[in-house]
């Protein structure tokens, strides 16, 4: 061995049949390459070596490499293992790789090249100890906030609560297998889109199938080389990190137009109002209709980009709910009494039914008065003409519930989805115009709040919006 590294231009190599020797040899830390021979057995003496001399590249040669060793050798931190005895081509093969001045794993471009996911959270979830260990080694250089657990129970129960930015599931594991808990991760609010590898020693190709059936990205077997590992998750996160940060630029954009659109919506709306009222006189019906048209469809767009407003700080959790002390039954009299203007126009009649007994509590009045008008005005918009809004304030022991009942077309609750996510509309369906915010909106406030929002629909009889505030919630 000591043979195959005599050239000068290898003065920075040294080898040593025992670790032990390393005791003698001088300027250790100046050195590109240090190759250890070992059976293994004192592993934990290379071990140190490792920690004491972090920039220092070894690689270990033994006569039989097993599984089991490469394992042992990879939660040291050593990149390489080789036969030995070494053979000249094998070497100079290696070492023309020049792994320690370019590769990207040096500790220098480390640095600068994992700054980019510095701190995304990874769980891990595997019943071997020896696996978490291995994949926590493959990972720390990354700066990666690791959450490891060898029982998936445990994990599923974080999950609910925790934002994740990538799952590395094993698939055996008693109780739960790695499947199950990829489907729990995928019904939860926080992690239903967080990307999904599958690390597993089985090699079946239905194994493989279900998992991409599953929607994971990868499907890595075990045993794995540990760089195209540590490279494959740094690509993918810095993939969907930059992807989440120009998504996020994007809405910032878009909200800042949107809250632009604001003042001049509201100048024009108060332009028109007063040409109805101080120059009214004038008209004739057919120019007071035309002009009441463009009154209601004003207003809906100054409804619509309030709603568009409210969506992006729900989305980046700025939804902040000021409570105070508040008459439930003065807001909705206001609200009906705003809304009455749309109403004429179908000839609808609204019927408030307040049989709460309970009446001050706390809450956000201008959000849940924007709950209250989004619920109105699109029991109005939907309704059939010459019917009834019918709108029901009643109480239980814990929460005043407030509900609006139209008849209309509705829709046929076995065919839609849920109608409270972001950007459903059924346009086709009602045959209207709809962004698909109103309900989304609603349901962020609500959620806020504590409460519950619940829809109910018949096709072409009723259809009734309700939810719940707590009475017992102070500021």
């Amino acid at each position: 061995m000591k043979n195959l590294l005599s050239a000068n231009d290898r003065q920075d190599i040294v080898f040593v049949n025992d670790v032990r020797e390393l005791k003698g040899v001088r300027g250790l830390s100046n050195k590109r390459l240090c190759i250890i021979k070992t059976d293994f057995k004192d592993i934990n003496k290379i071990k140190k070596v490792c920690k004491s001399y972090p920039e220092l590249e070894v690689w270990l040669a033994c006569r039989q490499i097993s599984r089991e060793n490469i394992i042992s050798a990879n939660m040291c931190g050593i990149k390489n293992i080789v036969e030995y005895p070494l053979k000249q081509e094998l070497i100079d093969k290696l070492l023309e790789r020049d792994m320690l001045k370019n590769s990207v794993y040096s500790a220098g471009k480390d640095k600068n090249k994992y700054k980019a996911i510095k701190g995304l959270k990874v769980m891990i979830v595997d019943d071997n100890p020896l696996n978490t260990g291995l994949l926590k080694e493959t990972l720390k250089d990354l700066g990666l906030n690791l959450f490891v657990f060898q029982k998936p129970e445990e994990a599923a129960k974080i999950v609910e609560t925790e934002k994740i930015d990538l799952f590395l599931l094993d698939i055996m594991m008693p109780d739960m297998s790695g499947f199950e808990l990829a489907r729990i991760i995928q019904k939860t609010r926080l992690n239903s889109n967080t990307p999904i590898i599958f690390i597993s020693a089985l090699s079946d190709s239905e194994y493989k199938v279900k998992s991409f059936d599953l929607g994971s990205c990868a499907y890595i077997e075990k045993p794995f080389d540990v760089k195209v590992l540590q490279s494959q998750i740094f690509s993918l996160l810095k993939s969907r990190n930059d992807i989440e940060k120009q998504s996020k630029l994007m809405d910032s954009y878009m909200a800042m137009v949107i809250h632009d659109m604001k003042g001049p919506v509201q100048a024009e709306l108060s332009a028109l109002k007063l040409m109805t009222g101080s120059y009214g006189q004038n008209l004739n019906d057919d120019q007071r209709e035309i002009l009441d048209d463009v009154i209601n469809s004003t207003k809906y767009l100054q409804n619509l980009v309030g709603n568009i407003l409210e969506k992006y700080k729900g989305d980046n959790g700025k939804v902040i709910i000021t409570k105070s002390l508040n008459s439930f039954k003065k807001l909705v009299s206001e609200c009906c009494d705003e809304v009455k203007y749309i109403a004429p126009e179908k000839n609808l009649m609204i019927n408030v039914s307040y049989r709460s007994k309970i009446d001050n509590i706390y809450f956000d009045y201008d959000e849940i008065k924007r709950v209250v008008h989004n619920i109105l005005t699109n029991g109005i918009k939907y309704s059939f003409k010459n019917e009834e809004i019918i709108v029901n304030v009643t109480n239980d022991e814990k929460n005043i519930i407030f509900s609006v009942t139209n008849r209309g077309l509705g829709l046929d609750m076995k065919k839609i989805g849920n109608v409270f996510e972001k950007f459903t509309s059924y346009c086709e369906e009602q045959k209207s115009v709809n962004a698909g915010l109103g309900l989304y909106i609603s349901k962020q406030i609500i959620d806020a709040h504590g409460g519950t929002i619940d829809f109910v629909s018949i096709p072409n009889k009723e259809t009734t919006v309700t939810f719940t505030l707590p009475v017992n919630l102070q500021a």
